[in-house]
Parts: structure tokens; C-alpha cells; sequence
């Protein structure tokens, strides 16, 4: 739903699948951070990250030295510091229970409780969004949420970090005080988790104004 917005202004837009999503065999952060480093030195021509959710601590943990990255957009992200995981960093906020939404399972993937999911993620999506989106849902290694981050990209480049305040997943006061200090510019969107299916074209925009 987001990427019409973004290519109606012009802009030429690249999903990334992490490695750690959806494989038979165990992977976490730092696959994730070499696969995302290995796209972006293909891409020619000037660059704008948006990492969300779990995604925003790939965006960090990755070496961009070889692209041309222009600026980063973390979408109500874990935005975790060297030698930090998720799990730590939110413990660090005063969560008692972080990710209290996962159900992990014995070979070590995770999974999103599925009768919750959609009051989780998409509350504020009409409902054949939300169980579209529920159905595409897929095991994470739940070492991804566990493995220290490497030394950050971050400084690097211009940042901006995207605060969604309806958020029923990440707590939006996290976003604010935690996770937003860490960036160079803070923005809230007044969206859940999902704003790339609720709100794309608000999102959109400020994806947009980021290449400005």
C-alpha cells in the first residue's frame, strides 16, 4: 500500500526480506546486517533506509561505508546502541516482560500470538487489511531479538525517527524517550504499528520529505 505513494513521486522503491524471517535455519542480527550491507553496495545512486520495527536495529547495525546512503527513517523501530539486543534495551526502558506478544517455540523461532495479532499490529486498519496482513505473518529466530548490536551506522548520516503514537506494540512513551533520543530528528505520526498499511500516504510523505 506504501509503495504506490512513493513511486508516484518519482522515487524507486526496494523491499528487503531479512534473512532471519521466515528460514529453516537459524539466523539473527548480524545476518540480517551483512544482507542488508550486501544490497545496498548493488544500489547505484543515493539511498533512504527505513527500517521498522525489528528493522530499525538492522538499519543501524549494518556497513553502508560502500552506498551512497543519504539519510535513515526508523518507523517506530527498536533503535538499539553497540552491545545491546532488543530484549535488553527494552528491559533497560522498564518493560517487565519485552516482547510479551512473542510465542517462542522449541526450536527457537518465534511467533506472534495469532489471536492477537491483529489487535496488535493493525488495529487501526479496516479488517480485510488486518487479516491479510495477520496471514502473511512468519516465524522470526528468536536470536534476532537477543544478539547484541555492533557498532552503529548511524553517525554516519542523517536520521530521523518516527514516533507512532497509537502504538499498541512498542510503547509509544519507549519511542519517545528511549529509541527517538538516538536520532538526529523526531517525528510522530498519529498511527500503530503499521502505518505502511494504515496510513501510507501520511508516511509516505514523510518518507518523501527525508530525500528533500
Amino acid at each position: 500500500m506504501l509503495t504506490p505513494h512513493l513511486q508516484a513521486q518519482g522515487l524507486a522503491v526496494q523491499l528487503l526480506e531479512l534473512p532471519s524471517v521466515g528460514s529453516a535455519v537459524a539466523m539473527g542480527l548480524a545476518q540480517d546486517a551483512r544482507h542488508l550491507s550486501a544490497v545496498l553496495n548493488r544500489i547505484a545512486g543515493p539511498v533512504v533506509l527505513c527500517g521498522h520495527s525489528y528493522g530499525g536495529t538492522v538499519v543501524a547495525a549494518a556497513d553502508a561505508n560502500g552506498a551512497d546512503v543519504r539519510h535513515r527513517v526508523y518507523l517506530c523501530a527498536y533503535l538499539t546502541q553497540e552491545g545491546e539486543s532488543v530484549e535488553s534495551s527494552l528491559r533497560q526502558a522498564g518493560e517487565r516482560r519485552p516482547g510479551h506478544w512473542i510465542r517462542r517455540r522449541p526450536d527457537g523461532r518465534t511467533g506472534v500470538d495469532a489471536e492477537r495479532a491483529a489487535a496488535l499490529f493493525y488495529h487501526d486498519c479496516p479488517e480485510p487489511t488486518q487479516s491479510w496482513a495477520v496471514a502473511q505473518l512468519r516465524p522470526h529466530w528468536g536470536q534476532a531479538w537477543s544478539d547484541p548490536a555492533a557498532a552503529p551506522m548511524r553517525r554516519q548520516h542523517a536520521s530521523t525517527y518516527v514516533v507512532c503514537s497509537e502504538d499498541r506494540v512498542l510503547a509509544p512513551r519507549i519511542q519517545r524517550e528511549i529509541y527517538g533520543t538516538r536520532a538526529q530528528r523526531l517525528v510522530s505520526l498519529g498511527s500503530g504499528h503499521s502505518p505502511f498499511l494504515s496510513q501510507p500516504q501520511q508516511l509516505a510523505q514523510l518518507l518523501v520529505a527525508a530525500t528533500l
